[in-house]
């Protein structure tokens, strides 16, 4: 069992981790109304807070919390709890609420709790020898918005995880989005293409490597595509904060490509690792 986090940031200081308590009358609790973000640490430096910060306040924002705490004063914190909880490597978990509800339904001051959380990377397998995907129709509620409602993922993991499968790609009237903790690209002739952030969340890491690959002349698409073209693409992968980026190899039992994880994925991750991790 991975050790615990000793420290927890708790609205406006660091406190023991059975002091970081929620009151049962949170609306996060009643309603699921809140909202977090996750960054990954690397030799004890969280990779791309800034980024990651300016998505969790833009998260607060469009759900009308407050967020008192200055980037800096988060950076501030989020280093301190590093040190104080020791891990080799860690994710950074930053969760703001809708607070104590008069009414089980108003949003009030919002809780900021942030806690460090024991981090590793997939395997390496999931690397060399890729990854599988089952399909889901479904439309993410207010999916820009990184929020806490994960109820259909939770509620498919059994039959994901039974199968061996790494994620649930959501698919809604054929047009393909994202998976349920990561985005999803093809490469077709050379091109990456993935889903436009209108019916998705604008990942850190699949911004990060769309730019790379600009950087490198590879061509790059975002538009709206359909199950067929990923039944034909040359090949598969995903992108997010622990995935970085892992090659698909296969979906719903459907082979992609020549089943085996493609050049562009392997370039593309060698490229993040050096730039981001190096």
């Amino acid at each position: 069992m991975a050790p615990s986090a000793q420290f927890y940031y708790f609205n406006d200081r660091i406190v023991q981790a059975n002091e970081a308590v929620l009151p049962l009358q949170d609306l996060s609790m009643f309603r699921g109304y809140a909202i977090f973000d996750y960054a990954r640490t690397h030799k004890g430096k969280p990779l791309l807070l800034e980024q990651y910060l300016k998505r969790f306040r833009s998260s607060a924002q469009a759900l009308r919390l407050p967020l008192k705490q200055s980037n800096e004063e988060l950076s501030r914190i989020i280093g301190e709890l590093i040190d104080r909880n020791g891990f080799t490597e860690s994710g950074v978990r930053l969760l703001l609420t809708g607070g104590y509800s008069p009414d089980v339904f108003t949003p009030a001051d919002p809780n900021l709790m942030i806690r460090i959380e024991n981090s590793t990377l997939a395997p390496q397998a999931a690397y060399t020898e890729g990854v599988s995907l089952l399909t889901n129709e479904y439309l993410r509620d207010w999916p820009q918005v990184k929020h806490t409602n994960y109820l259909n993922a939770i509620r498919h993991w059994p039959r994901v995880s039974a199968a061996g499968a790494t994620e649930i790609l959501y698919y809604w009237q054929d047009e393909v989005l994202e998976c349920s903790r990561s985005n999803f690209f093809i490469v077709k002739g050379g091109k990456l293409i993935t889903s436009t952030t209108e019916y998705i969340l604008a990942g850190i890491t699949r911004a990060g490597v769309l730019a790379l690959a600009r950087e490198q002349g590879i061509k790059t698409e975002e538009r709206i595509f359909s199950l067929e073209e990923v039944w034909q693409a040359d090949e598969a992968f995903i992108t997010g904060t622990t995935k970085r980026v892992m090659p698909v190899i296969k979906i719903d039992d459907r082979p992609i490509g020549n089943g085996k994880p493609g050049p562009v994925s392997q370039r593309l991750l060698q490229l993040w690792a050096a730039q981001v991790e190096g």
